[in-house]
């Protein structure tokens, strides 16, 4: 009733809506300013880090990481390792992250990669897990070890969580 009084006098329209302004303003000030203007899950692309696995799994309290052998392996033929991302609790694989592994460049001697980078599109990916087949040939029998970064990603509610994790695995050719 006072604002309606204000309001039919023309000399007291310009303060009011201007302090209605301001009050407007300063809210929506707070709310930006609490973070609900910005997603929880999204994250820039810099806070990707790599953790130095260097061995065949990678462990954390929101995923599993596994680069295995599938052999049996012959000199001169291809064969392929499996590397398994799963996560963990509340977690699941991120449909938006392009997914990569990147073999060690140069091959080391005796080894050859048909395909050094592996994208998203090569391998399979869905809610609750992800994979890739990764292809080699072997030039002569004897141990080789077959490394490369893989890049992933992992989210749940609250956050998402980008790494590049440095993955190897012996392999035993016949």
């Amino acid at each position: 009733m006072v604002f309606r009084a204000l309001m039919k006098k023309p000399s007291m329209r310009r303060p009011v809506s201007t302090l209605a302004c301001l009050v407007a303003l300063s809210g929506l000030t707070f709310v930006l300013a609490s973070g609900c203007g910005r997603s929880e899950a999204a994250t820039q692309r810099g806070d990707e880090k790599t953790v130095v696995a260097k061995g065949p799994k990678a462990e954390s309290d929101s995923y599993a990481v596994e680069m295995k052998a599938t052999g049996p392996y012959a000199a001169g033929k291809e064969g392929t390792l499996e590397i398994s991302i799963v996560p963990k609790g509340a977690y699941h694989m991120n449909d938006q992250y392009p997914y990569k592994f990147k073999l060690v460049d140069p091959a080391p001697e005796g080894l050859t990669y048909p395909k050094p980078v592996l994208k998203r599109e090569d391998g399979t990916f869905d809610e609750k897990k992800g994979s890739f087949k990764v292809p080699f040939v072997a030039s002569r029998a004897g141990k080789a070890k077959i490394a490369g970064t893989l890049s992933m990603s992992v989210c749940s509610a609250a956050n998402c969580l980008m790494e590049k994790l440095d993955l190897e695995v012996d392999v035993d050719v016949k």
